[in-house]
């Protein structure tokens, strides 16, 4: 009953407390801008700044200009774009050289109209012999007059060419710079090395070990040296690097030295020492009549035969056993037949001659023969 009145007064007293709290706010705090959540501060709200929160905040990176409500950017006067930082009088800082005119077009750029014997956006270049002529140089050199203020051109050259105008391809092999006795190859603007076995690098000056660039063919085993490596061929091949077929299939030993002229120096480990493995094998030949799948290819096709031969054999053997087994169940009955017919002659006193056949073919060897 007393609910509605109790309500009421709360919010009252929730509101007398509000005011009560917004009251006690910094003096001169502004009242829409700032807040303050205990008595004697004042917090900005978002897009405000400054002690009683009356500054705007501007737009993020404005450069020349203000606001008057937060995040906007009114440039001053003189300047434009979004940013405020575009001088709209830019004649003002001079950018053109002497003796030319600038002309601002109005939206913060210019023009310099050069004067006679000058170029380029600001007038700094002079008009020499490489923009006048053009540029006489070749193979990608690039034309020098000292800014315009050379009477003639001259080229510089990129690596690899040389003349007055870059036209003559220098060759990059004399003097040779492979060392350690490598084969030089002038490619125009350079040049390429081909390195012995155990060195390296753009002008074969790197030691490499021996056995890096893989020097034995055909499967060859190598092993180091100290004044260079050693292959160790299978038994089909032969020579320094196993790269020459074998001649000779008996006994020999098919191990091969490379040993390098007295001025390469061999790649020592120092505290290791160099194994020398010796390979020996001895080759007969042997090689049988047949492989073993030609073995095994001839022992199907036998059983094979066999089997159809028993098999052809059996068929033989059941055919003549059926009629040999008819044969003489017909002849049994025919003298059985005959004994019967005889007997019952000489009961009666007859003398009876019969003739039965004495061979005959039989057609059918299922037939049971019961019966004549």
């Amino acid at each position: 009953m007393d609910f509605l009145p109790i309500c009421a007064l709360s919010f009252i007293l929730s509101q007398f407390i509000v005011s009560a709290t917004q009251g006690v706010c910094r003096q001169g705090c502004h009242p829409e801008n700032g807040f303050c959540e205990s008595p004697g501060e004042c917090r900005c709200r978002p897009g405000w700044k400054g002690q009683f929160c009356d500054q705007c905040v501007p737009f993020p990176g404005c450069l020349h200009g203000s606001c008057i409500k937060p995040w906007q950017c009114i440039c001053v006067e003189g300047w434009v774009g979004s940013h405020c930082n575009i001088d709209i009088h830019p004649c003002a800082t001079y950018p053109c050289s002497s003796n030319s005119t600038c002309i601002e077009t109005g939206d913060g750029g210019y023009i310099c109209l050069c004067a006679p014997g000058f170029t380029g956006k600001n007038c700094l270049v002079k008009i020499g012999p490489c923009i006048t002529n053009g540029s006489p140089c070749q193979n990608g050199g690039t034309c020098l007059d000292n800014n315009g203020f050379s009477s003639h051109a001259s080229c510089q050259c990129l690596e690899g060419f040389t003349g007055d105008y870059c036209e003559i391809d220098k060759d990059d092999c004399s003097p040779n710079p492979c060392v350690n006795g490598g084969n030089c190859t002038d490619i125009g603007p350079g040049f390429r090395c081909h390195c012995p076995a155990g060195f390296g690098g753009q002008s074969c000056s790197e030691l490499l070990s021996w056995c890096n660039s893989n020097p034995c063919t055909n499967g060859g085993t190598c092993y180091e040296k100290l004044d260079g490596f050693q292959c160790s061929c299978p038994p089909e091949y032969s020579g320094a690097t196993c790269a020459l077929p074998s001649k000779s299939k008996s006994l020999f030993t098919n191990e091969h030295n490379y040993n390098f002229p007295p001025h390469h120096k061999g790649f020592h480990h120092p505290g290791h020492e160099v194994l020398k493995i010796t390979m020996k094998e001895t080759i007969h030949n042997n090689d049988p009549l047949l492989n073993r799948s030609q073995i095994i290819c001839f022992i199907i096709l036998g059983l094979l035969t066999c089997l159809i031969v028993l098999i052809t054999t059996g068929i033989v053997f059941f055919s003549k056993c059926e009629t040999w087994m008819a044969n003489a169940k017909y002849s049994h009955l025919i003298r059985k037949k005959k004994d019967f017919y005889m007997k019952a002659n000489r009961e009666n006193g007859n003398d009876v001659k019969i003739i039965f056949p004495e061979k005959v073919k039989i057609a059918n060897y299922s037939r049971s023969y019961t019966t004549i």
